[in-house]
């Protein structure tokens, strides 16, 4: 007799998992970036999102289990409560008041579990960091899209480089007052020159040294912006440094 009351138990706790599971909120894939300047996703992760999609399914049959059963036990009660409180027995008149309100209750749960099991939340894009680069950030983002779908799979990883390289160039310069070497150099490059470098590559005929020209020059607009990063990192720290110099100099023999 024991023994069956454990099976009992244990087959009950574990239905009781596998229900939980299955109707739990939706949630984008690990690895399934929402970030507009990532690559496409890996080949797996297609499995992933069918899987994902197999579970909701299920989920939303099992709450379509769940509310019949709800309805199977709570309309016949209704009924006798009913029958209860027309026949002016106060506590059939209570406990009907009461099960209206588990009722209620049961249907704003299951309406909520079904809404975020269709829905998955939302995750935050970033953006440009400064409104002066919108527009420029924005011709890149559709360049890099369009490469995705022009390129070979050979080049599209170095067109993904070259284009952060080139967006981060964007976001370090964007606050130059003047328009300096530098300055000028990442402009170019987002509005004019790989535009034009994807576009020529696309008009020429598809070979080996096609590619090997396209990855060539798209490696040296990208060493050129990285260069322009990294610089722009260096007279920040540079600049860091100064200022603790200043103030340390500026109260560090009165603070002695």
């Amino acid at each position: 007799m024991a023994s069956r009351v454990t099976t009992l138990y244990m087959a009950a706790r574990t239905g009781s998992r596998v229900v939980r599971y299955l109707i739990r909120p939706a949630a984008h894939h690990a690895g399934v970036s929402r970030d507009p300047w990532s690559l496409p996703g890996r080949p797996h992760l297609p499995v992933r999102r069918g899987a994902s999609l197999a579970r909701r399914a299920l989920g939303l049959v099992v709450l379509l289990v769940l509310s019949v059963l709800g309805a199977v036990l709570l309309v016949p009660l209704l009924v006798l409560l009913g029958i209860g409180t027309a026949s002016g027995y106060a506590a059939a008149g209570w406990l009907l008041g009461f099960t209206l309100l588990l009722a209620a209750l049961g249907a704003i749960w299951t309406f909520r579990r079904a809404s975020r099991l269709i829905t998955a939340p939302e995750e935050a894009v970033p953006g440009p960091l400064d409104a002066a680069t919108g527009d420029d950030e924005t011709g890149l983002l559709a360049l890099l899209r369009a490469g995705e779908r022009a390129l070979p799979a050979s080049a599209r990883s170095a067109l993904h480089a070259t284009v952060i390289a080139t967006r981060d160039a964007l976001r370090a310069t964007a606050g130059d007052l003047s328009l300096g070497r530098d300055a000028y150099d990442v402009r170019q490059a987002a509005r004019e020159d790989l535009p034009e470098l994807l576009r020529s590559y696309r008009a020429a005929p598809r070979s080996p040294e096609t590619d090997r020209l396209l990855l060539g020059q798209l490696g040296l607009i990208g060493r050129r912006m990285q260069g322009i990063t990294r610089e722009r990192q260096q007279q920040q720290a540079r600049a860091l440094e100064a200022q603790r110099r200043y103030l340390e100099s500026k109260y560090g023999e009165e603070g002695s």
